[in-house]
């Protein structure tokens, strides 16, 4: 069985949130952020949330049920112990079974000097037979007095003002930490605290400073305008933001909610990102738009077939944005000709709507290209990672192949100098892809520092993991490997 439900381990800046199954049924969500105190130091807070549904609840010494969860954290450096607690997190005393069993939080303070640690969380649910689940992690720690620096952000599920002081209390406020960073479609408020020191320090004789908080598009980094505020502050040694955001009409899609720091000559100084996932189907692509396309003056209206149309609305999918993604995957196959026909239509005049044929003519060569290039005896090349990749950034700089390393399953490093619009724009983009079969040409992307793709930390060793012991979380860089020159090639 995989012991890891699943995971949304996005490592930003002092942070990870994380869903974890500990066993064959027991779910806890897990969330961690760093902060800085001016007298006690840096430390962790973690926020922990089980399922109660999902935990044992057996009767205690009050003659009720409850349910007790045995959670331990290690925080190690070079196998030294850093720090180290362990206690039994407990859930609300119930009468009986047949009630409604509740879900049940914690929080911890955890003081931890600057540095790097592994970080290992083992969970055990007392009440079963069910082994304890270990997860591992890296946590880096750096808060310093030369630069600006944020803490962790935490997302917030309710708060109230603070009467007597409380694990859950910040600046006057006790806050219930939301452990999770997706939002269904009851969630109707984001409501986010993050911390920002030596701004007064760094800015001198400089007072005002301009806080600005907004969610973009997680796959494309463009800002939506209509989720931007920003607040002016006075520059303190501490400047607290605590904020929320309306997102009722925030369709579904993954997006990075965005906290900038800029100057009053509106120059940046620092800025963090955090991801988040909504679910909102009501706000999803507008059917009835759609629909009132006059597929009779239009160009996809030649199209006659109802799975060629499917086959080239999927392989739009790599240049989707995370609706239209959502669309294809639900709807490609099961519409009729016409709005299949109305869709497509829509699609290219989104991009063009001066001649969307031309558009689609133009791409359709691209497709075309990837599909001789990487097509397999499984997939499609637009299916594939280095044809989505392709048809989504064009041809690369450089492409650096290497399918005889000893120890190293094949592989290649595209390398782009540049992607994306200027306003987003990134550079000195690469992206690793591997052939673990050994055979054919089906490669995968294995890890690539481009915003929205799979970041990998230990993707030199699971390049070469023949000869590596992967799972161990005290190492990051490859073995020494006869003939290895992957990490060159990727720093070139």
């Amino acid at each position: 069985m995989n012991n890891l439900l699943y995971l949304i381990s996005i490592i930003l800046l002092f942070s990870i949130n994380t869903v974890l199954n500990a066993s064959e049924k027991l779910q806890v969500s897990f969330h961690y952020a760093a902060f800085n105190s001016p007298n006690d130091g840096p430390y962790i807070e973690t926020y922990m949330t089980v399922l109660g549904q999902s935990s044992t609840f057996t009767k205690n010494d009050n003659n009720k049920f409850q349910s007790s969860i045995e959670i331990t954290m290690i925080f190690k450096q070079e196998s030294k112990v850093i720090n180290f607690t362990k206690f039994n997190l407990l859930s609300p005393e119930l009468s009986d079974t047949t009630e409604a069993k509740p879900n049940f939080i914690d929080q911890q303070r955890i003081s931890l000097p600057n540095g790097i640690y592994n970080f290992e969380l083992i969970i055990k649910d007392k009440n079963s037979d069910a082994k304890e689940f270990s997860f591992n992690d890296i946590i880096t720690i750096n808060f310093n007095d030369t630069e600006i620096c944020f803490s962790g952000v935490q997302f917030i599920d309710k708060f109230s003002e603070t009467k007597t002081e409380n694990i859950l209390s910040k600046n006057g406020y006790d806050f219930v930490p939301y452990v999770s960073n997706f939002f269904p479609d009851n969630m109707n408020e984001l409501i986010f605290y993050t911390e920002i020191y030596n701004i007064s320090t760094i800015l001198k004789d400089e007072k005002d400073i301009l806080v600005q908080y907004f969610i973009e598009n997680f796959s494309n980094g463009k800002t939506i305008d209509q989720y931007s505020k920003y607040k002016k502050q006075t520059a303190k040694d501490i400047n607290v933001v605590f904020a929320q955001l309306n997102i009722s009409d925030l369709p579904s899609g993954n997006y990075n909610l965005n906290i900038e720091i800029k100057n009053k000559e509106n120059v940046l100084l620092k800025s963090q990102k955090v991801f988040f996932q909504r679910s909102n189907p009501e706000k999803d692509i507008n059917i009835e738009d759609i629909s009132s396309i006059n597929i009779a003056d239009v160009f996809t209206n030649k199209y006659k077939s109802i799975d060629t149309l499917s086959e080239y609305i999927r392989c739009v999918r790599p240049i989707a944005d995370d609706l239209e993604k959502r669309f294809i995957d639900n709807n490609s196959k099961s519409t009729t000709l016409s709005f299949m026909q109305q869709y497509f239509y829509s699609f290219w005049a989104k991009r063009n709507s001066v001649n969307p044929e031309q558009e689609w003519e133009y791409y359709r060569k691209q497709v075309d290209l990837v599909n001789n290039l990487y097509s397999s005896s499984i997939i499609k090349g637009y299916e594939s990672d280095r044809g989505r990749i392709y048809l989504k950034h064009g041809s690369p700089n450089s492409i650096t192949e290497s399918k005889h390393e000893p120890s190293a399953y094949p592989y290649e490093i595209w390398h782009y100098y540049k992607i994306g619009e200027e306003i987003n724009r990134q550079v000195n983009v690469k992206f690793v892809f591997y052939n673990p079969e050994l055979a054919g040409n089906d490669y995968t992307l294995l890890h690539s520092n481009a915003r929205g793709e799979i970041q990998d930390r230990n993707w030199e060793r699971r390049l070469s993991k023949r000869n590596n012991t992967l799972y161990n979380h005290d190492v990051i860089n490859s073995d020494d490997q006869y003939g290895g020159r992957a990490i060159d090639n990727f720093n070139k």
